[in-house]
């Protein structure tokens, strides 16, 4: 719809291809100009679309060479385009669905991906080819669909810490969730003396991933930033969730996020047992090399601290035996949050027995075999 001075549509029918056209590709394109007063209204049907390219020039003339329509309204135009819209999407949970897109229904919506650069170039390629090929295939261009909505893609923003099972959490739930996002750096205060705290429990003596937090600042009009490791995996859940597993019953999805919520502070349980652990045996190996240096552990049960560990890695070694990830069939946050920490313990200790923690280590390597993970762990390399 045209609206203020008029302009006129010119249409120009589109290059020839050799094989393609009965028309010989070095044939003059035909062009016809088509005026729009005030208030008209230009419907562009889809054989219009195959064939011609259209589009409203800027009118550079003087004044003087312009008709009394063409200078109405002071010069000035509105244009206003109405289009029949087949693909949707959700701006709070990021889901995307119709025609245009990979999933067709609401019901089956898939995530908007930002960072799949190469769904981003086929869409631009096939952009390019419908306006120029008067035998375009839209179907085997379009049909398949694409879960992308922007040409460029956005980056979030990542500050990593000094712990890496932190770091680790948050770039495996990116990289799965397939989020881009760039590392930005920031000032962090110096670590504290040691020695000043020989005599009392010092959280970042012990390595807690909670002594320093990773941020994550979004794309989204406000620039949201969540800071810590797990605040940030429930955010990324809250507004890029996991694709829901076809077929997942309701019974499965309820029980698989009231496990979310209660392992992933166990998996920082676990994360500082083994790390007062290795603590201790530090300050061992310390004492008995002559440093005089000495760190008081906060008191514990009777068990010793050895035990108090596998006891909570026999409660895992549980949970890896209840299916094929730790909340159930399919992947969740959970995963992201425990992975990090079980890789560090594998790494870091000879001592995990695979007779004692069979089902763990079968876990570890399956999720080690995850594209994501192994593309993650690449990059960190």
């Amino acid at each position: 719809m045209s609206l203020g001075a008029q302009r006129v549509m010119t249409l120009r029918s589109k290059k020839a291809r050799r094989g393609h056209e009965m028309e010989s590709p070095g044939a003059p394109r035909q062009m016809q100009r088509i005026p729009m007063p005030h208030n008209s209204v230009f419907v562009l049907g889809p054989q219009t679309n195959l064939h011609w390219l259209h589009g409203v020039r800027a009118d550079k003339r003087p004044p003087p060479q312009k008709s009394t329509e063409e200078k109405s309204f002071g010069g000035e135009r509105i244009s206003i385009t109405f289009r029949q819209i087949g693909t949707f999407m959700h701006p709070e949970s990021k889901r995307i669905w119709g025609s245009g897109a990979k999933q067709k229904s609401k019901a089956t919506a898939g995530k908007i991906s930002t960072a799949d650069d190469a769904e981003m170039e086929a869409m631009i390629v096939g952009f390019g080819k419908e306006n120029h090929q008067t035998d375009f295939d839209w179907d085997k261009e379009y049909g398949m669909g694409f879960d992308v909505i922007n040409l460029v893609s956005e980056k979030t923003k990542l500050i990593l810490c000094d712990d890496k099972v932190a770091n680790l959490r948050v770039r495996l739930s990116l990289a799965e969730k397939r989020i881009a996002y760039v590392l930005a750096d920031r000032a962090r205060p110096a670590p504290p003396d040691p020695r000043a705290a020989r005599y009392k429990f010092h959280p970042w003596t012990h390595g807690l991933s909670n002594t320093q937090k990773p941020v994550f600042e979004d794309v989204d009009e406000d620039a949201s930033k969540t800071e810590g490791d797990l605040a940030i995996l429930f955010y990324l859940e809250k507004f890029y969730p996991f694709t829901t597993p076809e077929g997942a019953s309701a019974r499965e999805l309820h029980r698989a996020t009231a496990l979310v919520f209660t392992r992933a502070s166990k998996s920082n349980e676990l994360l500082f047992w083994w790390r007062e652990l290795q603590s201790v045996l530090a300050i061992e190996r310390a004492s008995s090399s002559g440093d005089e240096l000495t760190v008081q552990r906060p008191e514990t049960p009777n068990l010793s601290l050895l035990e108090e560990f596998h006891g909570d890695l026999d409660i895992w070694e549980e949970y890896a035996a209840e299916a094929e990830y730790i909340a159930g069939d399919f992947w969740t946050i959970i995963d992201c949050a425990f992975w990090p920490v079980l890789d560090e313990i594998i790494s870091g200790w000879e001592k995990l027995d695979e007779r004692r923690y069979p089902k763990l280590l079968a876990y570890h390597q399956r999720v080690y075999n995850r594209e994501c993970v192994r593309k993650t762990l690449d990059g960190l390399a």
